[in-house]
């Protein structure tokens, strides 16, 4: 079995970015269709509960299940055609995209496409990583809003970055308050960048609000410590602590141990390129936004004329940024195909995209990645958990082949496991850049082919002979 779709856009994502996109392009009169591998619409930020939950009472879940909803009926109403469960896997000719729904292969074609895959988040290895209890904090928050399961026991938050409250906030909702939070920056940190608030005040009050439910839940937020190992036997029994200085390095003499039965822990977001990259879409290294990001014009159109990008993929910034950036390139699809949009629709759509943009600049820049966190990757730590690759074995690859990531992909398999590089590519990157003396955009970033993610040989085969 097959499958074949025609539409005038093709948005990859159904998150607050996808979701934007498709009603801002479908409102000027294109023919949208939004591709999304999950069963269920919003993304991460508007994540739904699963279909087979049944809720009487809505407005008692959280406001993010609300403000999803709530965009998801306006998408619905504008006639764009949402296609759950569709995983893009590859492209191999301009306007095509190969999808595989259920056991079915097929092709999508669209005078335009949208990407907004999102993002993931940053992992930076520490000895014990690997041990069971140790989760990020997206995948605490997807068990959270998705399913309604928290995790059991001693939970502690650890990393940097505003989602970390945002998670602490779910996990209270779900009636399992963190033990404490950890946030490697410190306040004192955050004052030269005071000025440039003004004017966001919708956002101040956002933060206030999840600073101070978790202040009346009595969650301490303990800054400038990091963890610097996990420990236990069968599993995570305990974590140990260090400040840190400035720039995230350990300060010798400050070791606690905290005992700890789930650690969520995470350094902010990674844009999720490979679909930009594999379109032809020409990158750049910023970490200020990220890591490697595409780049673009005004109207969020990439270096592939009728490509766009937009949301996480585009810059880390957050779901306000997202849905700026959405309406931003849904009306510029839309334009490209000759439909009418008013100049000063487009004006104001630029404008809403660099309010929110500098926003989420600040916030990025205030939780910015301390270099000295990679201080921890010992030569034994596994960096690699899917290959089994330690950081040894990269460091010696790079030593022996050069600033290239593939080359060190190539010799030890790291970034070649179910993953794709996703979880220890910015570390390998990393690593081999600090190992070898160069910059992040010498080392380069691991290539992309298709299948963008696993996908079944038998229906592959199918797509063949039919």
């Amino acid at each position: 079995m097959t499958v074949e779709l025609d539409t005038d856009i093709a948005v990859v994502g159904a998150g607050p970015a996808g979701l934007a996109a498709a009603l801002a392009a479908a409102g000027a009169g294109a023919r949208v269709t939004v591709l999304d591998e999950y069963p269920e619409p919003g993304g991460q930020f508007y994540k739904q509960l699963s279909s087979e939950f049944s809720v009487p009472e809505r407005a008692r879940l959280d406001d993010d299940y609300t403000k999803g909803d709530e965009l998801l009926a306006a998408v619905r109403d504008a006639g764009v055609t949402l296609s759950p469960e569709t995983l893009v896997w590859g492209s191999f000719e301009p306007g095509t995209l190969s999808v595989m729904q259920g056991h079915a292969a097929g092709t999508v074609r669209a005078r335009s496409i949208i990407v907004a895959s999102g993002a993931y988040e940053r992992v930076v290895a520490f000895p014990g990583w690997d041990l069971p209890g140790v989760m990020t904090p997206g995948g605490v928050q997807t068990l959270v809003k998705n399913q309604q399961v928290a995790p059991r026991g001693r939970i502690v938050l650890g990393g940097s970055g505003p989602f970390l409250l945002a998670v602490a906030k779910s996990l209270i909702a779900a009636g399992a308050k963190p033990a404490v939070i950890y946030e490697a920056t410190r306040p004192l940190e955050w004052l030269r960048h005071a000025p440039r608030l003004w004017g966001h005040w919708d956002r101040i009050s956002e933060a206030l609000h999840y600073r101070r439910l978790i202040a009346a839940a009595g969650v301490p937020v303990r800054f400038g410590r990091i963890v610097v190992r996990a420990e236990g036997d069968a599993r995570l029994e305990r974590v140990v602590l260090m400040e840190c200085d400035g720039e995230g390095r350990p300060i010798p003499g400050t070791e606690q141990i905290e005992r700890v039965d789930t650690l969520c822990i995470g350094y902010g977001f990674v844009p999720s390129v490979q679909l930009a990259r594999l379109l032809g879409c020409t990158h750049r290294y910023e970490l200020r936004r990220g890591g490697w990001v595409p780049e673009h014009n005004e109207e969020m159109e990439s270096s592939v004329p009728s490509v766009f990008v937009t949301g996480e993929v585009a810059g880390i910034g957050g779901a306000h940024v997202a849905l700026a950036e959405g309406r931003l390139a849904g009306l510029g699809a839309a334009r490209r195909l000759g439909l009418q949009v008013a100049d000063a629709a487009m004006a104001d759509a630029r404008q809403e995209r660099l309010t929110r943009r500098r926003f989420g600049d600040l916030v990025n820049d205030v939780f910015a990645l301390k270099p000295g966190v990679y201080d921890q990757i010992g030569d034994d730590t596994l960096v690699c958990r899917c290959e089994e690759v330690t950081a040894r074995q990269i460091r010696e690859a790079a030593t022996e082949w050069g600033a290239d990531v593939n080359f060190v992909k190539g010799v030890t398999r790291c970034g070649m496991g179910y993953c794709q590089g996703r979880v220890c590519g910015g570390m390998v990157e990393e690593l081999t850049a600090r190992t070898v003396g160069c910059s992040r955009e010498a080392v380069g970033a691991f290539r992309v082919r298709p299948p963008l993610k696993p996908v079944q040989v038998g229906s592959l085969a199918d797509l063949a002979r039919e």
